[in-house]
């Protein structure tokens, strides 16, 4: 729409927005999911961040 990507304080108040929207059984369940696979997906992004760095041409 507006040709940009949203920025981190856009993506913050849409997870707000949809966090809201969730009934309470649900946020429990995607707690539980956080806890149980959110230190795999930060450690692939991690992961995937420093090849991307090694192979990207120097800043001048």
């Amino acid at each position: 729409m507006l040709g940009r990507r949203a920025g981190p304080v856009g993506v913050a108040l849409t997870a707000w927005d949809l966090w809201r929207r969730l009934p309470p059984r649900q946020r429990k369940l995607v707690i539980a999911l956080a806890r149980k696979h959110g230190p795999k997906v930060a450690a692939s992004v991690l992961r995937a961040r420093a090849s991307y760095m090694s192979r990207r041409p120097p800043r001048r």
